[in-house]
């Protein structure tokens, strides 16, 4: 509406007095014009569309499903894909070792291509190294059955301390699945998670996780324990190995779907629950929501 009452002022024209039903829409337009800067319009307008978006996450997956699990598998059994064996060259030791390693490589190598290390990186750069170090250990039988869930006790024994200690894991790993871009948006997201329910949703988050790891190591010591039989050191026993794994991987990408899934989405229906929004972290919105809740904080306090 343009009117003697209504006209927004420019740039360039004095600041006019409205009437008084009018005061408080213009704080909230205020508001909004300061978070949505010039710098983050230029940033919303060049985003990539959602087919492109979708396209990269994709290749991505694929990048993680053959860097850690199929080039691996075909490292110890390379026959059903019609490979040459290269423990001719290696050595059966060789082979059983670089299949381990690789998985490691790729991750740390990903993480400096993106030069994103927080919590959530950190997290997999962990794992990916404590998976390499158990990889030059010479073992079989139960001794490398519980070798291949040491990892999964270990993301236990992590998230009861956390939990004792009154510092969720998931707490880290929800920096990583917001991914905020700016100091501001880490300022403000820490505020949304310290209130109370947002900690005990975090909290059962983190035993969604912990049981998580319980259900896939006690899988892999069974599936390793039943299928590696042979004495460590043969081309057998690595084809052995790589059978167990291609029964777990696809059972790990599974768990981590339902619990991790489980877990964001209780803690996103408890921030979204204190500021009576709907959006989600990936939308511009998000931020918006978290910014008013801290105001109103700030009010209170």
């Amino acid at each position: 509406p343009t009117g003697s009452h209504f006209r927004l002022p420019t740039p360039a024209q004095p600041l006019i007095t409205y009437p008084p039903d009018c005061e408080q829409l213009l704080r909230q337009a205020a508001t909004y014009n300061e978070a949505v800067t010039e710098q983050q319009v230029g940033a919303i307008r060049g985003q990539p569309s959602g087919r492109r978006v979708a396209r990269s996450r994709l290749l991505k997956f694929g990048s993680d499903v053959l860097f850690t699990f199929v080039l691996p598998y075909a490292l110890l059994n390379p026959r059903p894909f019609g490979l040459p064996d290269l423990s001719g060259a290696l050595g059966t030791y060789g082979v059983y070792v670089l299949a381990g390693l690789l998985p490691t490589i790729y991750i740390v190598w990903d993480t400096a291509r993106h030069r994103v290390l927080n919590p959530f990186a950190i997290f997999l750069l962990a794992g990916a190294l404590s998976g390499a170090a158990v990889s030059f250990l010479k073992l079989d039988g139960v001794a490398f059955a519980l070798k291949d869930a040491l990892h999964s006790g270990l993301l236990v024994l992590i998230c009861l301390i956390s939990l004792a200690v009154r510092r969720p894991l998931f707490e880290f790993l929800f920096y990583g699945l917001v991914a905020s871009e700016t100091l501001q948006q880490s300022r403000l997201l820490k505020v949304a998670l310290a209130f109370p329910p947002v900690r005990r949703a975090l909290a059962r988050a983190t035993w969604l996780v912990a049981l998580k790891a319980l259900l896939l190591g006690l899988a892999s010591y069974l599936v390793v324990l039943h299928f590696v039989t042979l004495s460590f050191g043969s081309a057998a026993f690595n084809a052995q190995v790589a059978t167990a794994h291609a029964i777990t991987f696809p059972l790990a990408l599974i768990l981590d779907a339902i619990f991790y899934g489980l877990a964001a989405w209780l803690t996103l229906q408890a921030t979204q629950r204190l500021t009576g929004g709907r959006a989600w972290p990936w939308e511009q919105g998000f931020w918006q929501e978290l910014s008013a809740l801290n105001e109103q904080h700030s009010h209170h306090e």
